[in-house]
This record gives structure tokens, sequence and C-alpha cells, in this order.
């Protein structure tokens, strides 16, 4: 199941897990699950993006709201890709 949902996260142009769980007809929990697992393994990387804008706004009138709801963003490490090619 795991390299299912690796597959998955490949092919998703925005990652949804109520959505990979509805396509691979699974519980959600379950994806979490893998997301979890995936991550701890090194086939998954998580970054939350809090505050990592590089831009140089400190100076915007925006720059007190800006970035304040964070991006989590999901890649497949070098290892995970290697997963999906067996």
């Amino acid at each position: 199941m795991l390299k299912e949902v690796l597959m998955e996260i490949k092919n998703s142009n925005y990652i949804s897990k109520s959505d990979i769980a509805s396509k691979l007809k699974i519980d959600e929990q379950l994806v979490e699950d893998a997301f979890s697992q995936l991550n701890r393994m090194g086939y998954i990387k998580e970054d939350n993006n809090i505050n990592s804008c590089n831009c140089k706004c400190s100076g915007c009138s925006l720059a007190k709201s800006c970035n304040k709801v964070p991006i989590k963003t999901i890649s497949i490490t070098k290892k995970g890709e290697k997963l999906l090619q067996k």
C-alpha cells in the first residue's frame, strides 16, 4: 500500500489525502499513516514552509499579514524515486 500511496503522490498535481483515499478505496486515516511511514522511512519529505519566504518585503505594507497560512509541500526523495522505479 505504501508504494501505491507514493505513486499517487507522484501523479498528483495537488496532493489531497482524501482524494488519495478515494482513489485507493481505503480509509483516510490509513493514508495519513502511510504519509507518516513514508516520511519516517525517507521516501518523502514534508515541509511546512512557515515563514520561508525569500522575498525581502519587510517594508511592504502587507508584510504583517503575509504568509499567515502555511503551505505544506511534499516531495519525493531520491530514495522514493528508486522505490517507484522497481
